[in-house]
């Protein structure tokens, strides 16, 4: 089979007793020959490692205070429902919702335990060629690259350059000269990582059973991680950091001339995928593109999963559905923590708030504000009048008496602004009413209460299992599975990687696959060489389109945050930046709606500083390790 399934609770048994037997003794030495020498004990010690991989999936953290010491990812129902308090979107202004922390010092993610057990098998396992076949022997060998280059690629990203072990420590017996062991340059920790990729595709099989990746998982994972590199190394440059001793070291930032290097390993590696054949853009439920973006992230059959992390809802569930729908009418658990943003949604085919004057456009229902719009935004979002478990949402904020000049007459929101007075905007509590008119609706902005409304206009529609009653929608039973890969990421980093290289033509041709799949209005974009220097670096209008493609296909799916640190834009992208809000009111006196720009209910701005382009390096590693320094820039 094709696609590849991280089952948490298929090997529980087996992923626990291997953790109990090898706490015991050393690791290498306890069952060995019974671990390696057999399928069945590969198979019981890869399971533990698979676990661990840095997925960042519904129960990820992205704040350090609260992810410590777990680093962010967390063990199944280990308080992972409050992941969504503290999410990646959140943080970087993706989503509304907590005020997430932008803690500058990252959260100490340093899995040299988990590399030790990669390292351990792949010392070791060449003891037991004999016991396989040539193919089944250097498939097992490229699958444990797979996974250290996972494990490496989770702080590369992060950090830069770090240390590459490859021989396995004695922490106990190790002397300081072995175990103090220096930063790698960035370049080589990125390259450390191809290499251990390509062995992987080279020598794994194209299929494997559930819960295993293959070579087209680890093509996936070259894919996005070499596309990472190829970035910093092209825009490192222009954060002004040249004289920091760790730039001046290699541990950050890469020569810029080594930018190709990777760009090529990325679109190598999609092409792989590509000229494999298993996979397709999810079609399914077509001609309804809307429904069809939507069931891509449900159906787990789906053509376009490469690998997916799976949950039973039962020894291991999350919480996800309870965290981006209000309850009680649509779960029976939480509160809403994050909602979508305005300016997000306007990245996609979206109606005119306004007409050429300025003024509100009228709307005869509120539903109507999805005319027009992009259906992959609607499968992405649930807006006004959309219907979830029988329950049809209303999102009203509140009522004019009138309102006959212009939005910006609205001042955004603001109590100062005179067309807001309180004889004029009529604001109020769920089932308030004016003249026998509802105020806000039953999942509008109340007046009252900083959850379980819709904060921002709309509700997260991504991900959302509508097969469940609402009676089974919570804490910890939500099953759906997390897709780590699926194709449409390949399509684009290919499409950014080809752009990059100077192939435009093939690249818009990747991005057209995936614009006609969404059921955009302009399928493909010019091709033009308009430059912007919007972030301190010249930038060509096209890329700037392939670039918020990324955003709009895989708006909270964990990608928006990485991309904009790779692309060192993180500060200035995240510069003062209020989140708006969509707002629905409707017009007493014309019986008609209009939908408005305003401000965030709390006026909250997010903004990142340059450092947050790295990681500091953990000090509690420093503290045993001073070979680690120097520091990361700017801490």
């Amino acid at each position: 089979m094709k696609l590849k399934t991280i089952l948490f609770a298929l090997f529980f048994g087996l992923a626990v007793s291997s953790c109990y037997d090898l706490e015991l003794q050393p690791k290498g030495i306890l069952d060995e020959p019974a671990l390696f020498g057999t399928s069945y004990g590969i198979q019981k010690y890869f399971i533990q490692l698979y676990s661990k991989l840095p997925i960042e999936d519904f129960i990820y953290y992205a704040t350090g205070a609260n992810a410590s010491p777990l680093n962010g990812y967390r063990p199944g129902n280990n308080n992972s429902w409050e992941a969504y308090k503290n999410s990646q979107g959140n943080m970087s202004g993706e989503t509304f919702g907590w005020n997430v922390a932008m803690t500058g010092g990252g959260w100490g993610y340093w899995p040299y335990a988990d590399i030790r057990n990669v390292n351990v098998f792949i010392n070791n396992f060449p003891n037991y060629k004999d016991k396989y076949d040539v193919p089944t022997y250097n498939a097992l060998m490229g699958e444990a690259r797979f996974l250290r280059a996972f494990f490496y690629e989770g702080m590369a990203k992060r950090y830069g350059g770090v240390p590459i072990i490859t021989n396995v420590l004695d922490p106990i017996n190790g002397t300081p000269e072995e175990l103090n062991v220096k930063r790698n340059t960035e370049y080589d920790t990125w390259k450390f990582i191809y290499d251990d990729l390509k062995f992987a595709i080279d020598n794994m099989s194209a299929t494997s059973v559930a819960g295993r990746a293959n070579k087209y998982v680890a093509a996936a994972l070259m894919s996005r991680s070499m596309l990472y590199a190829g970035r910093v190394a092209k825009y490192t440059q222009y954060l002004g950091l040249v004289t920091d001793a760790a730039v001046q070291a290699g541990f950050a930032g890469m020569d810029p001339s080594k930018a190709n290097e990777f760009l090529q390993y990325a679109y190598d590696a999609g092409k792989v995928i590509e000229l494999g054949g298993l996979y397709s853009l999810f079609t399914k439920n077509y001609p309804d593109k809307a429904t069809n973006f939507a069931n891509l992230f449900l159906d787990k059959s789906s053509s376009e999963n490469i690998f997916i992390k799976g949950y039973d809802g039962q020894v291991f569930g999350h919480t996800y559905d309870c965290l981006v729908s209000p309850s009680p009418d649509f779960t029976s658990f939480g509160n809403v923590q994050i909602a979508p943003v305005l300016e997000i949604m306007q990245l996609y085919d979206f109606p005119a708030l306004t007409d050429a004057q300025g003024k509100p456009v009228r709307f005869a229902k509120r539903s109507d504000i999805k005319n027009g719009m992009e259906p992959r935004l609607q499968g992405t979002c649930y807006f006004d009048g959309d219907v979830l478990r029988g329950v049809t949402f209303d999102i009203q904020r509140g009522i004019y008496v009138k309102f006959t000049g212009l939005a910006a007459d609205a001042q955004s929101g603001s109590n100062a602004a005179p067309v807001n007075s309180t004889t004029n905007r009529i604001l109020g509590i769920k089932g308030a009413k004016y003249n026998g008119v509802l105020i806000t609706g039953n999942h509008g902005m109340f007046t009252t209460g900083t959850e379980n409304n819709a904060m921002m206009g709309a509700f997260i529609r991504k991900y959302v299992d509508i097969s469940k009653p609402k009676s089974l929608v919570n804490v910890n039973k939500m099953n759906q599975s997390w897709i780590v890969f699926r194709l449409a990421e390949i399509y684009l980093n290919t499409a950014e990687a080809a752009y990059e290289l100077g192939k435009r033509t093939e690249a818009l041709d990747y991005v057209e696959k995936i614009r006609v799949r969404a059921g955009c209005v302009v399928a493909r974009p010019a091709l033009n060489q308009a430059i912007s220097n919007t972030y301190g670096y010249p930038i060509e209008a096209s890329l700037q389109f392939i670039r918020d493609e990324r955003t709009r296909e895989f708006y909270t799916e964990n990608h928006y945050w990485w991309d904009l640190k790779t692309w060192r834009i993180v500060d200035q992208v995240l510069n003062n930046r209020y989140a708006r809000a969509l707002t629905c009111y409707y017009v007493f006196d014309e019986g008609k709606y209009i939908y408005l720009d305003e401000a965030n209910r709390d006026n909250r701005a997010i903004t990142a500083p340059k450092s947050a382009a790295y990681e500091k390096i953990p000090q509690g590693e420093i503290n045993k390790n001073t070979n680690l320094l120097p520091q990361n820039p700017l801490y």
